[in-house]
């Protein structure tokens, strides 16, 4: 969650950041007529605010603006956050209160005796520029940052502030604690409140300072959980528990009903779980909470899912999904009456991927309508409709409703039942592009989930287009991360790219800091449409999916490349290895044995022949079986895998282009283990290319060739690979 803070924007916002707009203007990124900036109420400057809706890349036109300015670009990765957050601390920073860097979208980033450097989300700001070089009787030097990398560091210095108004008020010392103050009001469904008077009750503080804190470390939860003697308060960051606050037993039902009251819940109802929303207006700007409050034996305990109206992160890019993924989901977006599915669990970032996915979709020529519950992002020029079952108006209800509305699109936030899933996808049928989301582990577990729902599987192969599993994995902290010992790296078939976690203050000692997302995508073809008339399990669709990779398959190269740890992929996944990586354990013991029985006999040479096409294997078989081959094969590099477990071979022949597992994800797994490293490998290749015959000798292969050579060069070549691995043993 993006922690967002500043000024509170008030009336028209026509005069903010006139020069910063004007430039965006005159150089094409926004219209000149465009209005949006002026109308909203949220408080971010114009860069956040377009590319929050999907206008551009932030990053792309902060290093333009910077090109053009002909000033240096602010990254905080560059940087140590934790000096900078003490840096606001230090003489003369010190002298600027914390809300005027808000507003001015501002922080120090180091100093001379002469000129200081400012990081600003708005380098055309020159009244604030003109007034830090009076304060600081310094020259100031001006660098471009993000304004959530700038608000990202003045949160870290609230946080600390937050945490330690927390115990002062948990220890009945205030004195020390002066918040801000503002009136709440109350809604039917929401309630607004903020850090109040400092002659408040010390419970309502408590309150807003807890909630202050959960939203200034990027929690998406914050659990308040009543224990015997007390009330343990943690916040869900990352994905993982960690505690920010003790609430003694005196104080722990008062906070638990100033919660409820804010909801409007009823507080003298214990017995019964309840529900309600809360907008709380905190230093770190506007945000809604979903509560959730359920009876247990120590008492109530209470859950506030934290919404972030923040769109960033819109597309697929920033999302982390990879490229080759991310085209199969434009293709699969392109259908006008299919229904594309995003799967996972709870927290997985499924909201986030169909964001981005209407937003590639968004080009003012489609109708786009979505069911939520509830709408989590605002999305302008988009019809978005909260469903409210206590109205008995839900997924379904809003799906029969909104079919008379002329949609091009719809969005339904979640099929949760077998109506929704029928008129889902008769929705489809009816020449519209549904998407939406179910909770399930695989991509394949989707289809088992729409037949237990009951939808035949005749509606299913016609209206279902494609299906996105994913997880959400925490990346290992840059800043304190080490690279896997040898031992582990063997033990688990690593490159020498895998990191250790280890944990720092910038990490709060967990070693991970941030997270990526994992993606498992799984087109319906034909195969995979007959398997389901069929009535086949998930591992044979699997098997019949065009070039699929599983959320494991996915996770190994997170891991070989550093980005995060096996213990983190078993900890979101469920396992470190898919089953390939056990079987070539396996492959160890058997060649190993093979090579000892076969000692001194004179035998054919054993070739493996992976190739997914039918007709293509069979031809290939013939040559090398006429060549007093002895041929085994497989129908892709999983399988090939398989094989490999079961007997000894020579030489492999594989294809690339292949389900499952690739070519050239088979030739790295096989390469990346002591074992088979040294196993002759020939790659053939659908046509030459310079590029793909570089890439294969760098992953691995022994030789390659492209598919229509002639029969005489293909048994030479692979007679040659053969004659070679035999005179180095």
């Amino acid at each position: 969650m993006s922690v967002r803070d500043g000024f509170d924007w008030v009336g028209d916002n026509s005069t903010v950041s006139k020069g910063l707009r004007s430039l965006l203007v005159q150089h094409g990124f926004i219209n000149a007529d465009d209005k949006s900036f002026d109308q909203s109420p949220r408080d971010t400057l114009p860069i956040a605010f377009y590319a929050s809706r999907g206008f551009f890349s932030e990053s792309e036109v902060i290093e333009k603006i910077s090109e053009i300015l002909n000033i240096e670009v602010f990254r905080l990765a560059d940087h140590s956050a934790k000096e900078l957050v003490s840096l606001l601390s230090q003489d003369p920073f010190r002298n600027v209160v914390s809300d005027r860097w808000k507003e001015m979208r501002a922080i120090p980033i180091r100093m001379t005796s002469s000129t200081v450097w400012i990081a600003m989300a708005d380098p055309l700001d020159l009244q604030s520029r003109n007034q830090l070089q009076f304060t600081f009787d310094r020259t100031v030097v001006v660098q471009m940052g993000s304004e959530d990398e700038i608000l990202s560091v003045l949160s870290n210095r609230l946080a600390t502030e937050q945490e330690e108004a927390v115990e002062l008020i948990v220890k009945g010392d205030s004195s020390r604690f002066k918040p801000k103050v503002e009136a709440s009001s109350t809604s039917l469904f929401e309630s607004s409140t903020k850090e109040e008077d400092p002659n408040a009750a010390p419970v309502v503080r408590l309150v807003n300072k807890i909630f202050s804190r959960g939203i200034a470390t990027k929690a998406s939860d914050i659990h308040f959980t009543p224990r015997k003697g007390g009330l343990s308060v943690k916040a869900r960051i990352d994905g993982i528990m960690q505690p920010i606050a003790e609430v003694p037993d005196d104080m722990k039902e008062n906070v638990i009903s100033r919660v409820k009251l804010l909801c409007g819940m009823d507080i003298a109802e214990k017995r019964r779980p309840q529900d309600g929303r809360l907008r709380i207006t905190t230093d770190f700007g506007v945000k809604d909470l979903r509560i959730s409050v359920v009876p247990s034996a120590h008492g109530e305990n209470l859950v506030a899912r934290i919404l972030s109206s923040d769109m960033k992160g819109t597309n697929f890019d920033e999302l982390g999904i990879p490229e080759t993924v991310q085209e199969n989901i434009k293709d699969a977006l392109k259908n006008s009456c299919k229904v594309i599915l995003v799967t996972g669990p709870t927290g997985s970032g499924k909201t986030s991927t169909l964001y981005s996915s209407l937003l590639h979709l968004h080009d003012k020529s489609r109708n786009i309508i979505t069911l939520e519950d509830p709408i989590e992002y605002r999305i302008d020029g988009i019809t978005q409709i909260q469903v409210n079952p206590k109205v008995n108006f839900g997924f379904a209800d809003g799906l029969r409703s909104i079919l008379r509305q002329d949609p091009d699109v719809v969005l339904v936030g979640e099929i949760r039942d077998e109506e929704t899933a029928s008129i889902s996808m008769k929705t489809a049928q009816t020449g519209h592009l549904v998407l939406s989301t179910l909770h399930t582990n695989t991509a394949a577990a989707a289809i088992t989930r729409l037949r237990d729902l009951g939808v035949p599987p005749y509606l299913i192969t016609s209206s279902l287009g494609a299906v996105l599993a994913q997880r959400l994995v925490r990346k290992v902290c840059p800043d304190c991360s080490l690279p896997l010992s040898k031992e582990k790296r063997e033990q688990y078939g690593l490159s020498e790219h895998a990191r250790e976690a280890i944990g720092c203050d910038k990490c709060r000692d967990t070693g991970y800091r941030g997270r990526v997302g994992v993606f498992s995508f799984l087109q319906i073809t034909s195969d995979v449409s007959k398997a389901i008339r069929e009535g086949l399990g998930e591992d044979e669709i699997e098997r019949r999916a065009e070039g699929f990779e599983s959320l494991e398959e996915a996770s190994w190269k997170l891991i070989n490349t550093g980005v995060t740890t096996c213990e983190e992929v078993e900890r979101v996944v469920g396992s470190v290895r898919h089953e390939g990586d056990y079987l070539l354990d396996h492959v160890v013991r058997q060649g190993e044995d093979s090579k000892v029985s076969s000692k001194g006999l004179i035998s054919q040479p054993k070739l493996l022949l992976v190739e997914d096409d039918f007709d293509q294997r069979e031809v290939y078989r013939m040559i090398f079986e006429g060549e007093m081959f002895d041929v085994i094969y497989a129908n892709d590099g999983r399988e090939a895998l398989e094989k490999l477990c079961e007997q000894r071979v020579d030489v492999v022949v594989c294809d690339i282009m292949m389900p499952r597992l690739d070519g050239f994800s088979f030739l790295k797994r096989i390469r990346s283990m002591k074992e088979t490293k040294s196993l002759p490998v020939l790659m053939l290749t659908a046509a030459g290319s310079e590029t793909i015959e570089t890439d294969l000798i760098s992953s691995g292969a022994d030789d390659y060739l492209p598919k229509a050579s002639s029969v005489n060069v293909l048994v030479a070549r692979v007679r040659r690979l053969v004659d070679r691995a035999s005179d180095m043993k």
